[in-house]
């Protein structure tokens, strides 16, 4: 009532500012049509016999409608783009995180362990687990992009602002897996009925597989897994060129051996590619990165061997519903080694070669077609 009294008073006082422009228009209004009053009754029944009795009223309105909806939706859909947005969080490390006592050196307690998140509306939630030296940053563009809700980890001591934190010291890779188990389950809790899919890259393929170990040894403390994609996993020493180099260098003088790494590539694509993955860990704690490296080389076996590898995977495939295993063009002179042993313990379906650079791995269309097909089970 009181909304309709105040909208009658400012009607009346739009009418009394400007009575003399409405009765000009209505003078001229009523000219009009005492004028073309003839045109105008020809106008209508032209309209009515050419469009409301065709059915071309019909069809411009159901248009109209349609149109409406899809503006209606394409507004939505920005709505929800914008509430998806990379955020940036962490998760406190506590001791009760830990079933059993941690070396005296391993100080972890109190420290936080850093993760990206976008969230969406999906019944999905991928877990990206970066490779040496990198950190979730890596997979920013793919999070961008994915339908799914997507969370991608950054190790313990890996960020740029713990290089020189000296709370954040070197840690084994066993307390990494230990804190990455306690994230996953941390998750779990909070998204109880989306299914969970782990994607590693390199590296973070080892770190699945030392989850897969831990989960063996404290089945209490695994998540219910959907699938594992694994991307350019470790087989043996060969396939470690640059993680054994790292596991060499001197943190204190890492110079020369970045140097040497520097001279690997055989091609202007892969020198590229080398320069970035340079450039990127030269700026993070390379004592935290030596320390991954060097634990890496002692979880696998010399050139050659693949038993070690198999008894992994196997571990990876009994705790998943699904799992692929993708190698890049770097391992292409293995990879039919790889099958033929596969098949020899009747494994198939599970490998395949991607025809792309190691690092094309982390790169948002690649990552969105693969994590997509993996999720509708092909």
């Amino acid at each position: 009532m009181i909304h309709s009294s105040v909208l009658m008073e400012r009607t009346a006082a739009f009418v009394a500012r400007h009575k003399l422009a409405l009765t000009l228009a209505g003078g001229l209004t009523g000219s009009a049509v005492g004028i073309y009053s003839d045109e105008a009754r020809a106008l209508i029944a032209w309209t009515w016999s050419h469009v409301v009795a065709g059915g071309t009223l019909v069809t411009l309105a159901v248009a109209g409608v349609f149109s409406l909806a899809w503006w209606a939706r394409g507004l939505t859909e920005r709505r929800r783009e914008l509430r998806r947005e990379v955020v940036r969080n962490f998760f406190d490390i506590h001791a009760d995180d830990f079933e059993e006592d941690l070396p005296s050196d391993d100080a972890v307690i109190g420290r936080q362990l850093w993760y990206l998140e976008r969230g969406a509306e999906s019944g999905d939630l991928v877990v990206l687990l970066h490779g040496l030296g990198l950190d979730a940053d890596d997979f920013r563009p793919f999070m961008n992009v994915a339908r799914q809700h997507t969370v991608a980890i950054t190790l313990f001591g890996h960020n740029v602002e713990e290089t020189r934190d000296h709370r954040y010291r070197p840690i084994g890779m066993a307390l990494h897996a230990d804190l990455i188990s306690g994230a996953l389950n941390n998750l779990q809790r909070q998204y109880p009925y989306k299914r969970l899919t782990l994607v590693g890259f390199s590296v973070g393929c080892d770190l699945l597989f030392r989850l897969a170990e831990l989960w063996r040894d404290h089945p209490e403390r695994q998540p219910k897994i959907r699938s594992m994609l694994l991307l350019d996993p470790n087989i043996n020493h060969s396939t470690m060129v640059i993680s054994s180099k790292v596991a060499r260098l001197n943190p204190e003088h890492p110079l020369a051996e970045l140097k040497r790494i520097a001279q690997i590539p055989a091609e202007i694509v892969e020198f590229q590619n080398f320069c970035e993955y340079l450039h990127k860990i030269s700026g993070k704690d390379l004592g935290q990165v030596q320390r991954y490296a060097a634990d890496l080389l002692d979880y696998w076996e010399p050139d050659g061997r693949y038993e070690l590898f198999f008894e992994r995977l196997e571990r990876v495939r009994a705790i998943s519903d699904l799992t692929r295993v993708y190698f890049s063009l770097h391992f292409e002179q293995r990879f039919n080694d790889v099958v033929a042993r596969a098949r020899q313990r009747g494994i198939r379906q599970v490998f395949d070669l991607r025809r792309v650079d190691h690092f094309e791995f982390c790169q948002d269309a690649f990552l969105k077609r693969e994590i997509s097909a993996l999720l509708r089970g092909r």
